[in-house]
């Protein structure tokens, strides 16, 4: 790799790791959260909506919850906290992972080239040493 191109990957890695200590504070911060979705139904076309609240279980089966209207916005902050949590974490791990292979790449590209002889050369080598 040039050093134009090993310049630029640095670059593209501090823009990632900057994104990644944003999610990093976004996940960590200090927000009350209820650990569900929160859905809205109707059952019928002439009734208003319903909300319930989607409980995720460790079976894969989820438990819903009605949310009554005077509970509505707390839950609805509450679930939108979780959300966002939610979602910082799984960018977080695939800007991780992102970091990773660049950083590998970074490596491979500062690496100086070495040749391996193999076959007659090599034994002619290792003679001509004394070993």
């Amino acid at each position: 790799m040039t050093k134009l191109q090993l310049a630029k990957l640095r670059q593209r890695i501090r823009g990632l790791k900057t994104r990644r200590n944003t999610l990093e504070h976004t996940a960590m911060a200090h927000h009350p959260m209820v650990g569900a979705s929160l859905i809205e139904r109707r059952f019928r076309r002439t009734r208003s909506i319903s909300y319930f609240l989607s409980i995720p279980t460790p079976e894969n089966v989820a438990w819903h919850r009605y949310v009554r209207k005077n509970e509505l916005d707390h839950f609805r902050r509450r679930a939108g906290a979780w959300r966002e949590f939610v979602h910082a974490m799984a960018e977080w791990v695939l800007i991780n992972k992102e970091i990773e292979q660049s950083m590998r790449r970074l490596g491979k590209g500062r690496c100086e080239k070495l040749e391996i002889r193999r076959g007659k050369d090599s034994r002619a080598l290792k003679r001509s040493r004394g070993t």
